[in-house]
Formats: C-alpha cells, structure tokens, sequence
C-alpha cells in the first residue's frame, strides 16, 4: 500500500500558524545527504506536486542532536537554498557523518554480497567488499558514485582514515544514535487538518526516503 493512501492517523499534534514547532528524526542506515520538511493539506492528495507548494523553512540556530535520555546538544547546522527544489526552498545537511555503512559500490542491492555485474557504473575495485582487498583502495580513492538505480556507494564517501565526511559535536564512538531535532517555521495557513511531509535524498546511494505525521494547524 502507498504510504500517501493509508488512513488518517491523528496525533493530537497542533502547530500555530506564524509560530515555530519542533520536529525530530532519526537515521538507522546513515548515506549522508540532505532533508527538507513540507506541508500538504490533508484535503488534498498526497502528492510530491503537493508538498513541494508549502515547504517550511528552518529557524537555523536551534537545531540540536537529541539523545535517549532526552538530552540536547545544540549543533551549527548547515543549510542551503542554492539548488534546491522547489527553488529557494530550504534544505538542511543531516549533521551526522556517515560511518561506513553498505558495501563500496554495487548495481543490485539484492546480490551485493556477490559482487559481479557493473552495468550500473561501478568500476573494478569499487564493488561491495572491494577494499577488503589488499592493493584496491591503498589510496582511499574512490570513483564518483555513478547514482544510478539500485546503486549504493556508501563506503566510498568515506574518507579512509577516520570514516568521517566532518567532525562531529560529540563522540563519535558512542554506539547510541542521536536523532536530529530541528525548529520549523509554520506558515500562515488557513486552520485545519494537514500532513508534514518529510524527504531525505540520499548522498552516498541513490535513494529517497520520505515519511509523514498528521497535525492540526490552529
């Protein structure tokens, strides 16, 4: 079932409009990348075209890193409007480094552990385990992903020495996986029920991720 057809599911959630309201997510398998939070009327269908007419802005100083314990560390978030789509919408780097996850490059998902077929743009060297391999990546150099479908680099956007794209606000040892918690700008809507959207374009694998919540805007 497409996750835009599932029933309503309240949440008792209401935002201000003009006010600013706290969002949080949290990355399991972390490709790098970038995020955005949009807004679609629940009246409306579900559609990309939908979200795309009201995404939100971010108030920048207040993003955080939110721990288990319910903990916040306040971070210099990094975001951009250069690029983005629709145009001059705000877009935020998720503020954590990738660490390694996923195989080098692989054209298929499904047989990463077995690498063979490169017609998806990997080179040799590059397929799932290739720098396990004394000699492949000596230098840690890496090709550009080739961003095709089903293709996942995400070994190869990590630097070879410390496994961090930046530095990070707290230790990166730690095994625990703080969320990322961000205030948004709710706009001046008419009242009623809608749907914050949430889009995560990958960095290192060539992939969306999207979730949704319903709210009421008062």
């Amino acid at each position: 079932m497409k996750g835009s057809e599932l029933p309503e599911m309240p949440t008792g959630t209401v935002w201000k409009a003009g006010g600013e309201a706290p969002v949080v997510w949290q990355v399991r398998f972390n490709h790098g990348g970038g995020y955005s939070y949009r807004l679609c009327p629940a009246s409306e269908p579900l559609t990309e075209e939908c979200f795309q007419a009201l995404p939100l802005d971010f108030v920048e100083d207040k993003q955080a890193l939110l721990f288990a314990n319910g903990s916040k560390l306040p971070i210099a978030g990094v975001f951009t409007t250069t690029g983005t789509s629709p145009l001059n919408s705000t877009w935020a780097r998720l503020p954590i480094p990738s660490g390694g996850l996923g195989p080098r490059c692989s054209c298929n998902m499904d047989t990463h552990y077995h690498p063979a077929d490169f017609s998806c743009g990997c080179n040799m060297g590059e397929q799932a385990d290739g720098c396990h391999t004394p000699g492949n990546c000596s230098s840690g150099a890496c090709e550009p992903c080739p961003e095709t479908a089903g293709s996942d680099c995400s070994r190869c956007a990590n630097p070879p020495k410390d496994g961090q794209m930046f530095p990070t606000a707290y230790d990166h040892a730690l095994s625990e996986r703080p969320a990322v918690y961000d205030m948004v700008k709710v706009p001046m809507v008419p009242p009623g029920k809608y749907v914050v959207g949430f889009r995560y374009d990958c960095d290192a694998t060539a992939q969306v991720w999207s979730n949704c919540a319903d709210i009421t805007i008062a």
